[in-house]
């Protein structure tokens, strides 16, 4: 900045001598051993200032004589003393002469230019600005906030893991849905804030840097007036700092760094997992009870033709396993709760029918015929005897009939013969006999919600009819006329006496059905149909064909509806629900990342307190306006002036220093008037050691 005129200094008065003899005391009332001052001898110009600091030892840069007399104003500042004036410097007096003496300081060692404005000091700092971010209940709040949500988020984790997560409403998973955003956005918003607080914070603390250095005094101007931490990127910006030994600046730096962390983490901090829940115990209806079935289905064997069908079919097509029955399992049906989602098993005690197909191999006699026009075969085993005859107008044969078994008078409780037949590539026959039989158990049955199937079976204990659960009708099962004998579904003398056709075309179609589907999945294996025939696996595929058919059997035979009269059954529901955890890894990385952020706030925050304690701003800086108030009027301002390039200013700043006065907040070039005054470097703590002054821990304290 340029001046029109420069501002004459004030003349320098000089004092005559207060005394002539040999004789002085000093203020406080005690004779001196200084000798007295030459009649017409003048005290030496006192340089109007402030005094930055406590009184300096001697032999300092800036050493200035021990006074305890009230100094000129330092708002006064070159004003002339006349010699009948008040003591302005070092002026001894006579006992007449001598001054009311002024208290003294309790600590001395601390006292800092204690005079009549220094109490408009004090008063003044109510008025000096300080960044909001750098206010004391800004940061503990945040520091607060920071270390309670780390805490919060560890001990969120712990209960989101004990409870399997949390429930949640809409499918959060879909971005289609608003609820994705509303379970998504709020971890991404209060990180987002953070990241916002502490680089407003940085950006507080670069702005005030050059002033903080410059009333730390004999600052150059690369780190002062030519310095502007804001116009570097926060990636570098720690370097230039490092390079000033601006420690602190780096630091903040590197949190800002650390803080751009928050916000992925926080998006990643919420996941959705499928998870196994169960669910509390529920009361749905059991839609049948063990008991004979001997409905109209039953009678005109509809209930058989349609279970051989299916079980042909899942040979064929490899059907999956109908509801309520696995294995060999069959089960009372019952209502699924509603409030399933569909992915999950429904666990509950009940009855379930075990059926046994009872079938093994069974050795043939083979006999050809003498005119070689086909073969007699022949069976006896177990007091069971069997023959059929295959002629040549087919080249594979097989059939299912009842054997003559001793002792059996009703053939549909009567062991059964699977027979097959083959001239390629030569004359083989293979025969299973099966002896059905069925088992009662309360079991432990996990039923597919989905498809109603059985998942699992666990069997109790026997089914006892006088204590297990549904065996009000059970005697007819167990008792007359069943007593525990089971259907062989192939043989229905039951239902022959009854006029009707097409129930004898019904038994036909099950006595086809059923070694026809046999033949099939021989013919669908590896190892094909003629090494089936010799290795002889058509027990195991007739175990597998004729299970399935017993089992459809005893869920239409040995289970009793009554839909006026529904038994209730506690069932548990476990299922696959979405559910909301906190993930284990943002957690445990964004947790330490906000302590340690909270922690080094704490220390930076008390360190630049420290360090501009003696800074008293009365305006926000960085606009064109405070610059001028600052810089304007001065030998830096004019130094300046005219100064178009960045080039020119550095170079016409080369090798200064600068301080800055703490009063009137004006930047003042080593060589000028007060330079001395405006800041001690000495006693000052330069932002690059925090430990190195013992009056941290008065300040502190």
């Amino acid at each position: 900045m340029s001046s029109s005129t420069t501002p004459s200094k004030p003349p320098i008065t000089s004092y005559h001598s207060a005394v002539s003899d040999s004789t002085v005391v000093d203020e406080s009332g005690t004779r001196s051993s200084l000798p007295a001052l030459p009649k017409g001898a003048a005290m030496p110009a006192v340089l109007p200032g402030v005094y930055g600091g406590s009184d300096s030892p001697p032999s300092t840069p800036s050493q200035r004589l021990l006074d305890t007399s009230n100094p000129p104003s330092r708002r006064s500042s070159n004003v002339p003393l006349s010699s009948g004036g008040a003591p302005g410097g070092n002026v001894q007096f006579t006992d007449a002469e001598k001054p009311e003496p002024r208290p003294r300081h309790p600590n001395p060692e601390n006292f800092v230019a204690q005079d009549s404005d220094d109490v408009d000091m004090k008063s003044d700092r109510s008025d000096t600005w300080v960044p909001l971010p750098l206010r004391t209940w800004f940061w503990l709040s945040l520091v607060v906030f920071l270390a309670g949500g780390a805490i919060a988020l560890e001990v969120a984790l712990h209960f989101s893991n004990k409870n399997q997560g949390w429930a949640t409403k809409g499918d959060i998973t879909d971005s289609q849905d608003v609820m994705h955003y509303v379970y998504t956005l709020p971890p991404v918003a209060v990180a987002a804030f953070l990241v916002a607080m502490w680089t407003w914070t940085d950006i507080e603390i670069k702005k005030m840097q050059p002033y903080v250095d410059l009333v730390h005094g004999d600052s150059p101007p690369q780190r002062s007036l030519l310095l502007d931490y804001t116009r570097h990127n926060n990636f570098i910006v720690w370097a230039h700092a490092v390079s000033n030994k601006h420690y602190l600046v780096m630091i903040t730096s590197f949190m800002v760094l650390l803080s751009l962390s928050f916000q992925p983490l926080a998006a990643a901090l919420l996941v959705v997992k499928d998870t196994w829940m169960t669910e509390p115990d529920s009361t749905v209806n059991n839609l049948a009870l063990l008991g004979l079935n001997q409905n109209d289905e039953f009678g005109n064997l509809t209930t058989f033709v349609t279970a051989a069908g299916f079980a042909a079919a899942s040979i064929l097509y490899n059907l999956p396993e109908p509801p309520f029955v696995h294995g060999a399992y069959t089960i009372a049906p019952f209502e699924i709760p509603r409030n399933s989602i569909g992915n999950g098993t429904v666990v509950t005690n009940t009855t379930a029918v075990k059926s046994e197909s009872g079938c093994r191999p069974i050795q043939i006699q083979m006999l050809q015929l003498a005119d070689g026009s086909g073969w007699n075969n022949s069976v006896n085993s177990n007091g069971c005897t069997f023959t059929w005859s295959v002629d040549r107008n087919a080249t594979t044969l097989f059939g299912v009939d009842n054997p003559n078994c001793e002792g059996q008078t009703e053939p549909q409780f009567a062991p059964v013969i699977f027979w097959f037949f083959t001239y390629q590539p030569t004359a083989m026959a293979s025969g299973t006999i099966c002896s059905p039989s069925f088992s009662l158990f309360d079991v432990n049955v996990n039923v597919d919600i989905a498809s109603q199937n059985l998942t699992q079976v666990t069997e109790l204990r026997p089914f006892n009819a006088a204590s297990s659960n549904f065996s009000d009708f059970a005697g007819n099962v167990t008792g007359p006329p069943l007593n525990g004998r089971a259907y062989n579904g192939i043989d229905f003398a039951f239902a022959l006496d009854n006029p009707d056709r097409f129930i004898r075309q019904r038994r036909d179609s099950v006595r086809l059905q059923m070694p026809a589907a046999v033949l099939q999945a021989a013919s669908q294996s590896a190892e094909g149909l003629e090494s089936s025939f010799q290795a002889d696996r058509f027990v195991q595929l007739s175990t597998r064909v004729y299970t399935t058919y017993l089992t459809l059997i005893a869920k239409e035979v040995y289970f009793l509806g009554y839909p006026n009269d529904r038994r209730p059954i506690n069932v548990q529901v476990k299922q696959w629900v979405k559910r909301l955890f906190l993930s284990d890894v943002s957690v445990h990385v964004l947790a330490p990342f906000m302590l340690l952020l909270a922690f080094l706030s704490t220390f930076i925050q008390i360190w630049h307190r420290f360090s501009r304690r003696n800074l008293r701003l009365r305006h926000e800086p960085g606009t064109i306006a405070s610059a001028v108030a600052i810089g304007g009027q001065t030998s830096a301002g004019e130094l300046l002036s005219g100064q178009r390039s960045e080039k020119d200013l550095s170079n016409v700043l080369r090798g200064k220093k600068f301080r800055i006065e703490p009063l009137t907040m004006k930047i003042i070039m080593e060589g000028e008037d007060g330079y001395e005054d405006a800041s001690s470097p000495g006693l000052r703590r330069r932002s690059q050691g925090f430990f190195s002054t013992p009056l941290l821990s008065q300040e502190l304290a």
